[in-house]
Protein backbone atom coordinates (compact mmCIF):
# COMPACT_ATOMS: atom_id res chain seq x y z
CA UNK A 1 0.00 0.00 0.00
CA UNK A 2 2.78 2.35 0.86
CA UNK A 3 4.72 1.84 -2.42
CA UNK A 4 0.99 2.60 -4.17
CA UNK A 5 1.06 5.43 -2.14
CA UNK A 6 4.83 6.77 -3.34
CA UNK A 7 3.96 5.87 -7.04
CA UNK A 8 0.98 7.78 -7.26
CA UNK A 9 2.60 10.90 -5.57
CA UNK A 10 5.69 10.14 -7.37
CA UNK A 11 6.04 12.51 -10.29
CA UNK A 12 2.32 13.44 -10.40
CA UNK A 13 2.59 16.41 -12.73
CA UNK A 14 3.59 13.47 -15.64
CA UNK A 15 1.05 11.73 -14.89
CA UNK A 16 -2.05 14.95 -14.80
CA UNK A 17 -0.32 15.61 -18.44
CA UNK A 18 -0.59 11.74 -19.71
CA UNK A 19 -4.70 12.22 -18.67
CA UNK A 20 -4.83 15.30 -20.23
CA UNK A 21 -3.54 13.82 -23.17
CA UNK A 22 -5.21 10.95 -23.35
CA UNK A 23 -9.02 12.93 -23.35
CA UNK A 24 -7.17 15.19 -26.25
CA UNK A 25 -6.20 12.21 -28.07
CA UNK A 26 -10.11 10.34 -27.42
CA UNK A 27 -11.71 13.84 -28.58
CA UNK A 28 -9.42 14.41 -31.44
CA UNK A 29 -10.31 10.22 -32.81
CA UNK A 30 -13.78 11.24 -32.21
CA UNK A 31 -13.99 14.25 -34.11
CA UNK A 32 -11.90 12.49 -36.88
CA UNK A 33 -14.15 9.27 -37.15
CA UNK A 34 -17.47 11.05 -35.97
CA UNK A 35 -17.20 14.79 -36.22
CA UNK A 36 -19.79 17.38 -35.68
CA UNK A 37 -22.01 18.25 -38.61
CA UNK A 38 -24.75 21.25 -39.21
CA UNK A 39 -27.41 19.92 -41.97
CA UNK A 40 -30.34 22.38 -43.18
CA UNK A 41 -33.95 21.40 -43.50
CA UNK A 42 -35.97 23.39 -45.63
CA UNK A 43 -40.15 23.55 -45.57
CA UNK A 44 -40.81 21.94 -42.28
CA UNK A 45 -44.86 22.52 -41.43
CA UNK A 46 -45.07 23.63 -37.75
CA UNK A 47 -47.74 21.03 -36.28
CA UNK A 48 -50.59 22.90 -33.73
CA UNK A 49 -51.42 20.93 -30.83
CA UNK A 50 -54.35 21.70 -28.95
CA UNK A 51 -55.49 23.64 -31.48
CA UNK A 52 -58.83 23.43 -30.08
CA UNK A 53 -58.15 26.38 -27.83
CA UNK A 54 -57.69 29.07 -30.92
CA UNK A 55 -61.42 28.10 -31.47
CA UNK A 56 -63.32 31.39 -30.16
CA UNK A 57 -66.90 32.27 -30.68
CA UNK A 58 -66.89 34.52 -34.06
CA UNK A 59 -63.68 34.62 -34.05
CA UNK A 60 -60.34 33.11 -36.18
CA UNK A 61 -56.97 33.12 -35.81
CA UNK A 62 -55.14 33.30 -39.35
CA UNK A 63 -51.44 32.13 -39.32
CA UNK A 64 -49.49 35.34 -40.63
CA UNK A 65 -46.41 35.55 -43.23
CA UNK A 66 -46.22 31.71 -43.74
CA UNK A 67 -44.64 31.54 -40.01
CA UNK A 68 -45.76 27.98 -39.97
CA UNK A 69 -43.00 26.94 -42.03
CA UNK A 70 -39.68 27.10 -41.34
CA UNK A 71 -36.18 26.17 -42.01
CA UNK A 72 -34.39 23.33 -39.25
CA UNK A 73 -31.05 23.90 -38.89
CA UNK A 74 -29.43 20.20 -36.95
CA UNK A 75 -25.90 19.91 -35.39
CA UNK A 76 -25.29 16.59 -34.20
CA UNK A 77 -22.59 14.01 -34.93
CA UNK A 78 -22.04 12.85 -38.52
CA UNK A 79 -23.30 9.29 -37.90
CA UNK A 80 -26.61 10.81 -37.03
CA UNK A 81 -26.67 13.66 -39.71
CA UNK A 82 -26.12 11.04 -42.41
CA UNK A 83 -29.62 9.31 -41.40
CA UNK A 84 -31.85 12.36 -40.81
CA UNK A 85 -34.73 13.12 -43.52
CA UNK A 86 -37.00 15.91 -42.73
CA UNK A 87 -39.47 13.54 -42.00
CA UNK A 88 -37.32 13.10 -38.77
CA UNK A 89 -37.83 16.58 -37.94
CA UNK A 90 -40.37 17.61 -35.34
CA UNK A 91 -41.65 20.99 -34.86
CA UNK A 92 -44.95 21.69 -32.74
CA UNK A 93 -46.39 24.93 -31.44
CA UNK A 94 -48.48 24.61 -28.69
CA UNK A 95 -51.75 26.16 -28.98
CA UNK A 96 -52.34 26.67 -25.07
CA UNK A 97 -49.32 28.42 -25.07
CA UNK A 98 -49.98 31.61 -27.40
CA UNK A 99 -49.47 34.44 -25.74
CA UNK A 100 -49.93 37.87 -27.93
CA UNK A 101 -50.61 36.63 -30.74
CA UNK A 102 -47.63 34.21 -31.24
CA UNK A 103 -47.07 30.34 -30.55
CA UNK A 104 -43.41 29.53 -29.62
CA UNK A 105 -41.72 26.47 -31.72
CA UNK A 106 -40.31 23.54 -29.95
CA UNK A 107 -37.99 21.58 -32.08
CA UNK A 108 -37.44 17.57 -31.38
CA UNK A 109 -36.04 14.69 -33.36
CA UNK A 110 -38.32 10.71 -33.92
CA UNK A 111 -36.41 8.54 -31.90
CA UNK A 112 -35.01 10.84 -29.51
CA UNK A 113 -31.94 10.72 -31.75
CA UNK A 114 -28.83 12.38 -30.14
CA UNK A 115 -28.28 16.38 -31.28
CA UNK A 116 -25.98 19.20 -30.20
CA UNK A 117 -28.49 21.80 -31.31
CA UNK A 118 -31.83 22.43 -33.41
CA UNK A 119 -32.16 26.18 -34.36
CA UNK A 120 -35.75 27.15 -36.80
CA UNK A 121 -36.01 30.25 -38.82
CA UNK A 122 -38.48 31.25 -36.72
CA UNK A 123 -38.65 31.28 -33.08
CA UNK A 124 -42.76 31.55 -33.26
CA UNK A 125 -45.89 31.80 -35.17
CA UNK A 126 -47.46 34.48 -35.45
CA UNK A 127 -51.23 34.73 -35.88
CA UNK A 128 -53.92 37.80 -36.87
CA UNK A 129 -57.13 37.61 -35.13
CA UNK A 130 -60.16 38.15 -37.40
CA UNK A 131 -64.33 38.34 -37.62
CA UNK A 132 -64.87 34.98 -38.75
CA UNK A 133 -67.57 35.42 -41.28
CA UNK A 134 -69.81 32.72 -43.57
CA UNK A 135 -71.39 33.36 -47.05
CA UNK A 136 -73.02 31.21 -49.76
CA UNK A 137 -71.03 31.23 -53.20
CA UNK A 138 -72.65 29.75 -56.24
CA UNK A 139 -70.44 26.69 -58.16
CA UNK A 140 -69.93 26.66 -61.95
CA UNK A 141 -68.73 24.05 -64.17
CA UNK A 142 -65.58 24.84 -66.33
CA UNK A 143 -65.58 22.11 -69.81
CA UNK A 144 -61.79 21.94 -71.35
CA UNK A 145 -60.77 20.63 -74.06
CA UNK A 146 -62.44 18.94 -76.79
CA UNK A 147 -64.93 15.89 -77.25
CA UNK A 148 -64.14 13.09 -80.08
CA UNK A 149 -64.87 13.70 -83.36
CA UNK A 150 -68.47 13.45 -84.61
CA UNK A 151 -69.27 13.90 -80.67
CA UNK A 152 -71.44 16.95 -79.45
CA UNK A 153 -70.85 17.88 -75.92
CA UNK A 154 -74.10 19.00 -74.43
CA UNK A 155 -73.01 20.64 -71.13
CA UNK A 156 -72.10 19.42 -67.42
CA UNK A 157 -74.62 19.49 -64.53
CA UNK A 158 -73.77 20.06 -60.94
CA UNK A 159 -75.23 17.61 -57.89
CA UNK A 160 -75.60 20.81 -55.89
CA UNK A 161 -75.72 24.40 -57.17
CA UNK A 162 -73.83 26.53 -54.25
CA UNK A 163 -71.71 25.69 -51.08
CA UNK A 164 -70.63 27.19 -47.84
CA UNK A 165 -67.48 28.93 -46.80
CA UNK A 166 -65.98 30.17 -43.60
CA UNK A 167 -63.10 32.09 -42.81
CA UNK A 168 -60.88 34.94 -42.08
CA UNK A 169 -63.31 37.79 -43.07
CA UNK A 170 -60.91 38.95 -45.24
CA UNK A 171 -60.31 36.34 -46.85
CA UNK A 172 -63.91 35.00 -47.41
CA UNK A 173 -64.49 38.32 -49.02
CA UNK A 174 -62.27 37.43 -51.78
CA UNK A 175 -64.07 34.41 -52.83
CA UNK A 176 -67.03 35.29 -55.67
CA UNK A 177 -67.86 31.50 -56.74
CA UNK A 178 -66.62 28.18 -56.80
CA UNK A 179 -65.14 26.38 -59.84
CA UNK A 180 -65.16 22.85 -61.17
CA UNK A 181 -62.69 22.27 -63.78
CA UNK A 182 -63.29 19.10 -66.07
CA UNK A 183 -61.34 17.71 -68.62
CA UNK A 184 -63.68 16.29 -72.17
CA UNK A 185 -60.77 15.76 -74.57
CA UNK A 186 -61.72 13.09 -76.74
CA UNK A 187 -64.89 12.17 -74.91
CA UNK A 188 -67.30 9.64 -76.56
CA UNK A 189 -69.48 8.83 -74.10
CA UNK A 190 -70.84 11.13 -70.99
CA UNK A 191 -68.90 11.03 -67.92
CA UNK A 192 -69.77 11.48 -64.42
CA UNK A 193 -66.72 12.28 -61.19
CA UNK A 194 -66.27 13.96 -58.04
CA UNK A 195 -64.04 16.40 -59.09
CA UNK A 196 -62.46 19.06 -56.28
CA UNK A 197 -63.98 22.83 -56.02
CA UNK A 198 -61.59 25.84 -56.72
CA UNK A 199 -62.61 29.25 -55.16
CA UNK A 200 -61.98 32.21 -57.24
CA UNK A 201 -62.06 35.77 -57.01
CA UNK A 202 -64.27 37.84 -59.60
CA UNK A 203 -61.83 37.96 -62.04
CA UNK A 204 -61.82 34.21 -62.20
CA UNK A 205 -58.67 33.92 -60.50
CA UNK A 206 -58.27 30.62 -58.47
CA UNK A 207 -57.79 31.48 -54.67
CA UNK A 208 -55.17 29.65 -52.48
CA UNK A 209 -56.91 30.16 -49.33
CA UNK A 210 -55.90 28.11 -46.19
CA UNK A 211 -57.68 29.27 -43.82
CA UNK A 212 -61.11 29.42 -45.41
CA UNK A 213 -62.77 25.90 -45.21
CA UNK A 214 -65.28 24.36 -47.53
CA UNK A 215 -68.96 23.09 -46.67
CA UNK A 216 -67.55 20.34 -49.31
CA UNK A 217 -63.95 20.13 -51.25
CA UNK A 218 -65.61 18.14 -54.03
CA UNK A 219 -68.47 17.66 -55.82
CA UNK A 220 -70.29 15.33 -58.29
CA UNK A 221 -70.08 16.62 -61.98
CA UNK A 222 -72.31 15.10 -65.09
CA UNK A 223 -71.08 15.63 -68.38
CA UNK A 224 -73.35 15.13 -70.93
CA UNK A 225 -71.47 14.01 -74.63
CA UNK A 226 -73.75 12.78 -77.62
CA UNK A 227 -73.74 10.90 -81.12
CA UNK A 228 -74.15 13.82 -84.08
CA UNK A 229 -75.27 13.52 -87.50
CA UNK A 230 -75.98 15.24 -90.31
CA UNK A 231 -79.36 15.98 -91.94
CA UNK A 232 -80.56 17.45 -94.83
CA UNK A 233 -83.23 20.14 -94.49
CA UNK A 234 -85.95 20.21 -97.29
CA UNK A 235 -88.51 22.47 -97.20
CA UNK A 236 -91.89 23.46 -99.76
CA UNK A 237 -94.25 26.02 -101.52
CA UNK A 238 -97.81 27.20 -101.63
CA UNK A 239 -99.44 29.48 -104.27
CA UNK A 240 -98.62 30.42 -107.63
CA UNK A 241 -96.88 33.40 -108.89
CA UNK A 242 -98.17 36.90 -110.53
CA UNK A 243 -99.27 36.53 -114.03
CA UNK A 244 -96.60 36.07 -116.41
CA UNK A 245 -93.97 34.51 -113.61
CA UNK A 246 -93.75 30.86 -112.88
CA UNK A 247 -92.28 28.81 -109.88
CA UNK A 248 -88.96 27.47 -111.09
CA UNK A 249 -88.89 24.37 -109.14
CA UNK A 250 -86.38 24.81 -107.06
CA UNK A 251 -86.16 25.91 -103.53
CA UNK A 252 -82.46 26.34 -101.29
CA UNK A 253 -82.17 26.07 -97.60
CA UNK A 254 -78.93 27.83 -96.26
CA UNK A 255 -77.64 26.20 -94.29
CA UNK A 256 -78.45 23.16 -96.40
CA UNK A 257 -77.48 20.40 -94.11
CA UNK A 258 -77.33 20.98 -89.79
CA UNK A 259 -75.88 18.70 -87.78
CA UNK A 260 -77.99 17.41 -85.31
CA UNK A 261 -76.94 15.37 -81.49
CA UNK A 262 -78.74 12.72 -79.63
CA UNK A 263 -78.79 8.90 -78.61
CA UNK A 264 -77.80 6.18 -80.95
CA UNK A 265 -81.89 5.57 -81.45
CA UNK A 266 -83.12 9.13 -81.81
CA UNK A 267 -80.27 9.73 -84.29
CA UNK A 268 -80.91 6.00 -86.20
CA UNK A 269 -84.32 6.97 -86.90
CA UNK A 270 -84.12 10.69 -87.86
CA UNK A 271 -83.62 11.03 -91.98
CA UNK A 272 -84.47 14.53 -92.67
CA UNK A 273 -85.44 17.60 -91.53
CA UNK A 274 -88.29 18.75 -92.91
CA UNK A 275 -90.22 22.10 -92.72
CA UNK A 276 -93.88 21.30 -93.36
CA UNK A 277 -95.30 24.72 -93.48
CA UNK A 278 -94.50 25.53 -97.09
CA UNK A 279 -93.57 29.38 -98.17
CA UNK A 280 -96.43 31.10 -99.85
CA UNK A 281 -95.33 32.77 -103.19
CA UNK A 282 -99.06 33.62 -103.64
CA UNK A 283 -98.89 36.87 -106.30
CA UNK A 284 -94.90 36.58 -106.29
CA UNK A 285 -93.20 38.54 -109.40
CA UNK A 286 -89.44 37.78 -107.52
CA UNK A 287 -87.65 35.36 -105.68
CA UNK A 288 -89.62 34.82 -102.12
CA UNK A 289 -86.84 34.58 -99.39
CA UNK A 290 -88.08 33.51 -96.14
CA UNK A 291 -85.91 33.22 -93.08
CA UNK A 292 -87.36 30.15 -91.01
CA UNK A 293 -86.53 28.84 -87.44
CA UNK A 294 -85.57 25.31 -87.83
CA UNK A 295 -86.16 24.31 -83.82
CA UNK A 296 -89.70 23.19 -84.02
CA UNK A 297 -88.80 20.87 -87.00
CA UNK A 298 -86.44 18.72 -85.59
CA UNK A 299 -86.96 14.99 -84.96
CA UNK A 300 -88.03 14.04 -81.87
CA UNK A 301 -85.37 13.88 -78.94
CA UNK A 302 -83.02 15.78 -81.14
CA UNK A 303 -81.30 18.90 -80.90
CA UNK A 304 -78.46 21.10 -82.64
CA UNK A 305 -75.03 20.12 -82.52
CA UNK A 306 -73.50 23.18 -83.10
CA UNK A 307 -73.41 25.52 -80.28
CA UNK A 308 -72.79 28.57 -82.67
CA UNK A 309 -75.51 27.75 -84.61
CA UNK A 310 -78.72 30.00 -83.98
CA UNK A 311 -81.47 27.55 -85.43
CA UNK A 312 -82.44 29.63 -88.42
CA UNK A 313 -82.05 28.62 -91.54
CA UNK A 314 -83.18 31.02 -95.27
CA UNK A 315 -85.87 29.18 -97.66
CA UNK A 316 -85.44 30.60 -100.98
CA UNK A 317 -88.42 29.95 -103.43
CA UNK A 318 -87.04 30.84 -107.21
CA UNK A 319 -89.44 32.38 -109.06
CA UNK A 320 -88.83 34.10 -112.80
CA UNK A 321 -90.52 35.28 -115.63
CA UNK A 322 -92.17 32.70 -118.19
CA UNK A 323 -90.64 32.32 -121.17
CA UNK A 324 -92.67 31.54 -124.48
CA UNK A 325 -92.03 29.97 -127.68
CA UNK A 326 -94.22 28.84 -130.90
CA UNK A 327 -94.07 25.18 -132.33
CA UNK A 328 -95.10 23.29 -135.28
CA UNK A 329 -96.04 19.98 -134.29
CA UNK A 330 -96.12 17.84 -137.22
CA UNK A 331 -99.17 15.28 -138.14
CA UNK A 332 -97.18 12.21 -137.45
CA UNK A 333 -96.46 13.29 -134.33
CA UNK A 334 -100.48 13.30 -133.34
CA UNK A 335 -102.46 10.07 -132.17
CA UNK A 336 -106.41 9.90 -132.89
CA UNK A 337 -108.07 7.80 -130.03
CA UNK A 338 -111.54 6.90 -129.35
CA UNK A 339 -113.21 7.03 -132.94
CA UNK A 340 -116.65 5.55 -133.38
CA UNK A 341 -117.29 2.38 -134.55
CA UNK A 342 -117.87 2.68 -138.11
CA UNK A 343 -116.17 5.90 -138.66
CA UNK A 344 -113.27 6.63 -139.83
CA UNK A 345 -110.73 9.87 -139.10
CA UNK A 346 -107.86 11.67 -140.31
CA UNK A 347 -106.47 15.72 -139.53
CA UNK A 348 -107.56 17.81 -142.66
CA UNK A 349 -103.85 19.70 -142.22
CA UNK A 350 -100.18 18.35 -141.61
CA UNK A 351 -99.96 19.40 -138.75
CA UNK A 352 -100.47 21.91 -135.90
CA UNK A 353 -99.02 24.99 -134.77
CA UNK A 354 -99.01 26.03 -130.76
CA UNK A 355 -97.73 28.79 -128.34
CA UNK A 356 -95.67 27.23 -125.21
CA UNK A 357 -94.98 28.60 -122.02
CA UNK A 358 -92.59 27.92 -118.97
CA UNK A 359 -89.05 28.04 -117.78
CA UNK A 360 -86.85 28.93 -120.71
CA UNK A 361 -83.82 26.60 -119.84
CA UNK A 362 -86.83 23.80 -120.60
CA UNK A 363 -88.09 25.48 -123.37
CA UNK A 364 -84.86 26.45 -124.69
CA UNK A 365 -84.25 22.31 -124.70
CA UNK A 366 -86.88 21.66 -126.43
CA UNK A 367 -87.06 20.02 -129.93
CA UNK A 368 -90.20 20.34 -131.81
CA UNK A 369 -89.94 16.84 -133.18
CA UNK A 370 -89.86 15.06 -129.94
CA UNK A 371 -93.11 16.66 -129.20
CA UNK A 372 -96.43 14.38 -129.66
CA UNK A 373 -100.57 14.94 -128.91
CA UNK A 374 -103.15 13.61 -128.37
CA UNK A 375 -106.55 13.83 -130.26
CA UNK A 376 -109.53 12.13 -128.11
CA UNK A 377 -111.98 11.98 -129.95
CA UNK A 378 -114.13 10.28 -127.14
CA UNK A 379 -113.75 12.64 -124.56
CA UNK A 380 -114.33 15.35 -127.17
CA UNK A 381 -117.79 13.29 -127.96
CA UNK A 382 -118.59 13.33 -123.90
CA UNK A 383 -117.88 17.06 -123.19
CA UNK A 384 -120.36 17.97 -126.01
CA UNK A 385 -122.90 15.52 -125.23
CA UNK A 386 -122.77 13.68 -128.45
CA UNK A 387 -123.68 9.90 -129.22
CA UNK A 388 -122.32 10.59 -132.73
CA UNK A 389 -120.52 11.82 -134.89
CA UNK A 390 -121.61 13.18 -138.60
CA UNK A 391 -119.53 13.14 -141.42
CA UNK A 392 -117.65 16.05 -142.47
CA UNK A 393 -114.79 18.47 -140.59
CA UNK A 394 -115.51 19.09 -136.87
CA UNK A 395 -112.25 20.99 -134.59
CA UNK A 396 -111.57 19.00 -132.17
CA UNK A 397 -108.91 20.05 -128.73
CA UNK A 398 -105.54 18.91 -129.26
CA UNK A 399 -103.90 17.36 -126.00
CA UNK A 400 -99.54 18.17 -125.91
CA UNK A 401 -98.00 15.13 -124.31
CA UNK A 402 -95.76 17.62 -122.08
CA UNK A 403 -92.79 18.04 -119.43
CA UNK A 404 -91.99 19.92 -116.81
CA UNK A 405 -93.04 23.59 -116.51
CA UNK A 406 -93.94 23.46 -120.44
CA UNK A 407 -97.55 24.46 -121.44
CA UNK A 408 -99.99 25.90 -123.99
CA UNK A 409 -100.66 29.37 -123.65
CA UNK A 410 -104.25 28.31 -124.83
CA UNK A 411 -106.34 25.39 -125.63
CA UNK A 412 -105.03 24.14 -129.39
CA UNK A 413 -107.98 23.05 -132.06
CA UNK A 414 -107.36 21.44 -135.14
CA UNK A 415 -109.83 19.93 -137.72
CA UNK A 416 -110.54 16.62 -138.47
CA UNK A 417 -112.33 14.99 -140.93
CA UNK A 418 -114.73 11.93 -140.57
CA UNK A 419 -116.21 9.61 -143.08
CA UNK A 420 -118.11 6.59 -142.45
Amino acid sequence: MKKFKDWLLKDWGLKIISIILAVLIWFLWIQIENPTKSKDFSNIKVTIINEDELDLENKVYKVLDNSDTVRVTVTAPKTVIDSLTSEDIIAEADASDMEDGKIPIKLSLAGDSTYDSMKASGEAISFSIEDRARKYVNLYSNAEGEVAENYYYNGTTLAQNMIEISGPESEVNQVSYGRVDIDITGASVSLSANMEIELCDENGKVLNLQNVKKQSDYVQVNVSVLATKKLIVYAGKTGEPAEGYIYSGKISVSPEVIAVAGDSYALSSAGRISITDPIDISGADENVEKVVDVSPYLPNDLLFADSDFDGLATVTVYVEPKAYKELYVPGENIRLTGVPQGMEAALASEGVYVTLSGLSEELDALDASSVTAVIDIEAWMSANNLTEVAPGLHSIPVTFELSGSIKPTVEAHTQVTFSK
